[in-house]
């Protein structure tokens, strides 16, 4: 008996709960691979394959609107974008199926009516703002959200090709800063080099502020952007010819870097 009451007021040492915290500018794949490290889950591609299909997801509304949309196939994961950034309690035994639904379901918090209002006064779907806002998350850091935010919205505006290194990265796993000729050709629809508009879908999950700047673009006349090889800050231009000496003062900056 006394072994018992020990056993039931100090318990067995495992706990019932745990936090877990995903970051914003993670895809699916970086989730899996941070569950699996920290021992939640042990199989990485069941969580993947889950997130690749979404159709055990079809009853949250945004995820059977992108299942409905014609371009589910195109996607390498259905679910990416929508598995919300945040800090979460989950029970040390939940399953990937119950992590990925305790994902999903913030992003319902975090899209409320009025998001859906000003989308619509775009012209934009919910999928298509968080698909911008995920380009947004990777191309730029906080500060500059708005202003490349509005670079893209200006680009769609004049049916520009939207010339954005990180869907490339996204669909073909390169990390370099510079991309090379064969990167630029890819052939995938994640490639805004070759084809205009957005890309078929979120390229990963993303911030509040992020999805703010998607849906409240700077006002200006900006066409274009490129990285000035310090931190994540970025150099602006209005015209082509302007945009080229800033790649070139670009690539320089990379070369002596690398030296």
């Amino acid at each position: 008996m006394h072994e018992i009451m020990d056993l039931l007021t100090t318990g067995d040492g495992n706990p019932l709960t745990r936090n877990i915290t995903i970051i914003p500018g993670w895809t699916a794949v970086d989730i899996a691979a941070y569950l699996k490290n920290e021992g939640i889950i042990e199989n990485e591609e069941l969580f993947l394959t889950l997130c690749r299909d979404g159709k055990n997801f079809s009853a949250y509304y945004y995820v059977q609107d992108v299942l409905s949309g014609g371009n589910a196939h195109q996607r390498l994961y259905v679910l990416e974008g929508y598995l919300s950034p945040n800090t979460y309690e989950i029970y040390s035994d939940a399953t990937e199926d119950e992590i990925i639904r305790k994902l999903l379901g913030q992003t319902e918090a975090v899209y409320p009516d009025s998001y859906h209002e000003r989308a619509e006064a775009l012209g934009m779907t919910m999928d298509q703002v968080i698909t911008l806002a995920s380009m947004i998350e990777k191309e730029a850091k906080t500060g500059d959200f708005a202003r490349v935010s509005a670079v893209f919205h200006n680009r769609l505006g004049k049916n520009m090709t939207l010339g954005s290194d990180v869907t490339i990265k996204y669909a073909s796993g390169v990390k370099r800063m510079s991309l090379t000729n064969e990167d630029l050709n890819l052939n995938s629809p994640y490639n805004p080099y070759r084809y205009k508009g957005l890309p078929p879908g979120p390229i990963c999950s993303f911030g509040s502020a992020a999805l703010k700047a998607a849906l409240e673009p700077e006002q200006h006349t900006f066409l274009y952007f490129v990285a000035t090889g310090k931190g994540r800050e970025h150099k602006f231009s209005r015209t082509l010819s302007e945009h080229n000496r800033a790649v070139q003062e670009y690539r320089a900056a990379m070369r002596q870097k690398n030296r």
